[in-house]
């Protein structure tokens, strides 16, 4: 197999958080880069909680408070959910390679659609890093935007930080100040960075998930009658839906291990979706707004590209028993058609992504934002 598109981005995401994602142990692992960065974004959770709750009466200034919260505990609880299954992510990594491998080995047209499916993956990926990277820069450069118009306006300067907080010193102080605001991008760096990591890996998996299926769909389309040797034949059958069968089994370990991520990610979306759209109802036209709805962007984009990839390991599942349709089948011996009927049978339940009471798809992507915006004209009768 090739590996020029198999992991790039994923590799890349995680070196920079000091996480190397080939072994399943941290010995590799620059172990001390991990710590400060996630221990500063962990500490950050208690002044932006104490600012959310100083600020429980004021809509404004609460969800913009409880937007980063939400977005900085997602990340945290990302990479517990990392370290818990580090050994099992990395197990599935060498496990996909390894039947990727022999599939090419055995079938040399698998190598074809194995590239395509990473391809998407890295554009997908890179295309989700690059827009967690914008909101990132939006987030630290939104200060210096507002105290350089301030001062070109006013001619005075109060100072802004790039998330609300609750401080236990005096950030007017100019020597308190530039730490604060450095601590603040550096936990606006774990958190886009983090996430990353986590996301990305997941898209990895499902679109390599998928190539598998779409391998074990085109063997069986060109799965040639043996007249003379039925043995032969329902062997040759046995072998695709065994690799049939490893996708299955594949998908149900990701579908287990993403589960509680899974929840937590649509869970978190649908409140931040109303603390940030609550924000620009709030800020429009202001220049102000334009950060949140960059932000809101991000966080509808991460949804959106989890409901894809549910959706896609669905609609690719079911498409083995089309495959098994468009197959020779009435050429096949009888012992073969009942084999292929079983399969058919199985194949028309689809793998699902869920996150406990509902599954990662389209729909539910849709239903979340049909209810968030209900949530925002709730947020928004009451400062009326």
């Amino acid at each position: 197999m090739d590996d020029t598109y198999f992991l790039r981005v994923q590799i890349f995401v995680f070196s920079i958080m000091g996480i190397d994602l080939w072994h399943a142990r941290p010995h590799k692992d620059r172990q001390w880069w991990t710590f400060v960065t996630m221990g500063l974004l962990a500490a950050f959770l208690v002044p932006m909680f104490f600012a959310a709750r100083n600020n429980v009466t004021n809509v404004s200034l609460m969800s913009d408070a409880m937007g980063s919260l939400v977005a900085s505990s997602l990340t945290v609880i990302k990479y517990i959910l990392f370290l818990y299954y580090r050994k099992e992510f990395v197990g599935l990594i060498y496990r996909i390679r390894d039947i990727l491998d022999q599939e090419v080995s055995v079938w040399p047209d698998a190598s074809v659609i194995i590239e395509e499916e990473n391809r998407n993956d890295q554009l997908l990926s890179l295309t989700y890093t690059r827009c967690y990277i914008l909101a990132g820069v939006f987030a630290s450069t939104k200060p210096v935007v507002i105290m350089t118009v301030e001062y070109l306006r006013w001619g005075s300067i109060e100072l802004e930080l790039p998330h609300k907080g609750a401080y236990p010193w005096d950030i007017n102080s100019m020597w308190y100040y530039v730490p604060t605001y450095f601590w603040n991008v550096a936990a606006s760096y774990s958190a886009v960075t983090m996430a990353l990591c986590v996301d990305t890996l997941l898209f990895s998996f499902t679109y390599n998930v998928c190539a598998i299926f779409k391998i074990a769909k085109h063997r069986v389309i060109h799965l040639t009658a043996m007249e003379q040797s039925s043995n032969g034949e329902l062997t040759d059958l046995i072998q695709i839906l065994q690799l049939h069968q490893k996708a299955l089994h594949i998908s149900q370990q990701l579908s287990s291990y993403y589960r509680p991520l899974i929840f937590m990610q649509f869970f978190a979306s649908a409140l931040q979706l109303c603390f940030l759209g609550y924000q620009v109802a709030d800020l429009f036209p202001k220049p102000l707004s334009i950060y949140f709805i960059s932000f809101g962007g991000s966080i509808l984009i991460a949804l959106f590209i989890y409901s894809h990839c549910g959706e896609n390991i669905k609609k690719t599942s079911i498409e083995f028993a089309d495959g098994i349709y468009e197959s020779n089948w009435m050429d096949f011996a009888p012992s073969t058609k009942k084999v292929l009927l079983i399969a058919a049978m199985r194949s028309q339940r689809p793998c699902n992504m869920d996150g406990y009471f509902f599954e990662a798809s389209m729909a539910t992507f849709s239903a979340i934002v049909r209810t968030a915006m209900s949530y925002i004209m709730m947020l928004r009768s009451f400062s009326a």
